[in-house]
């Protein structure tokens, strides 16, 4: 059997052409779209979202159950996908999720597939990734386990684990958070950025823009990890001008090449491996904070903390 397929889209048809290109080539028994809706008053969208259900009709030309939801109304990059997985998860025990952003390896939608049965049992296990930007090979199999600090355009996982999502984690304080990292064995600077990113889903939901930290969250807070192939398997192309998430010119997530992975070489261990994960946060979360010494982390955390305890926003000394 082959694994359900959800493409999440919006407004770029190039993009999801390549996207539904390589879902074309797997051709998937079950396929499920989601498109979020028109921003009001947005001409560009207004124009691009009907190209992009066009595209769908005419591209889906293989036999399959196709499944459509298409939004009324915008809800936004944060609730949208949100919206769309537990659509998904609703209807599937599991499956895999590409964002019109990620282009995946042919190899990774029967990779994904293999892992989803092997550990669909397996409570602890709770997302299998797609991209590798790892500086070296870790552990001695196709894929590793890692506590899942990576990006989510291309990725799968289960009923089960989606089920713990909470878009406002309203339930999560930063002390319960920085305790779940402190069992990953994530240093001071680390527990503190993901605690200040809780902070902001906490005040406004990240702007409405967010959904992925709230997920990566929901695995730490339950002990989960998950599953990171040791070559890249999807390609970033949304990180230019017009996406919503603009990255940095150069980031290292950007237009990544692909590789094969097949035949799997299951690993001989499933410990997280905390050194891939803490190089990763700081390759691409923290860049600036990669070669500091632990004092000065400690001294900008206790600043940071003492401002927080005495409500001040601003420096402490003011320009005049």
């Amino acid at each position: 059997m082959k694994a359900p397929v959800l493409v999440i889209t919006f407004n770029r048809p190039s993009y999801a052409r390549r996207v539904l290109e390589t879902v074309r080539r797997y051709k998937p028994e079950h396929l499920f779209v989601f498109q979020d809706g028109a921003r009001v008053g947005n001409a560009m969208d207004a124009e691009r979202c009907p190209q992009v259900r066009a595209m769908v009709d005419k591209m889906v030309d293989w036999p399959c159950k196709l499944e459509t939801y298409y939004s009324d109304k915008n809800l936004g990059c944060g609730p949208g996908p949100a919206s769309a997985l537990s659509w998904f998860f609703d209807k599937e025990e599991c499956g895999i999720v590409l964002e019109d952003d990620a282009v995946p390896h042919d190899d990774f939608f029967e990779y994904a597939t293999i892992l989803l049965e092997k550990y669909k049992d397996d409570s602890d296990v709770r997302a299998i990734g797609s991209m590798n930007v790892d500086t070296h090979r870790w552990g001695d199999g196709s894929y590793y386990f890692s506590m899942m600090n990576r990006n989510l355009c291309a990725w799968a996982s289960w009923r089960r684990a989606w089920v713990d999502f909470d878009i406002r984690l309203m339930n999560t304080s930063r002390c319960k958070l920085s305790r779940a990292l402190s069992r990953y064995h994530c240093g001071l600077s680390e527990r503190a950025y993901w605690c200040d990113r809780l902070d902001e889903v906490h005040k406004d939901g990240v702007g409405g823009t967010s959904w992925d930290m709230q997920f990566l969250m929901s695995i730490w807070l339950n002990g989960g990890k998950g599953i990171i192939p040791n070559v890249n398997l999807s390609s970033n192309i949304g990180t230019t001008s017009d996406a919503t998430h603009e990255l940095l010119q150069g980031n290292i997530i950007d237009n990544v090449p692909t590789n094969p992975i097949l035949p799997l070489i299951h690993p001989t261990t499933t410990s997280v491996q905390t050194e891939a994960d803490k190089e990763f946060h700081y390759r691409y979360f923290q860049r600036s904070r990669a070669n500091w010494p632990k004092s000065k982390i400690w001294l900008v955390e206790a600043n940071k903390w003492l401002k927080r305890l005495l409500g001040r926003n601003e420096p402490w000394r003011n320009k005049k």
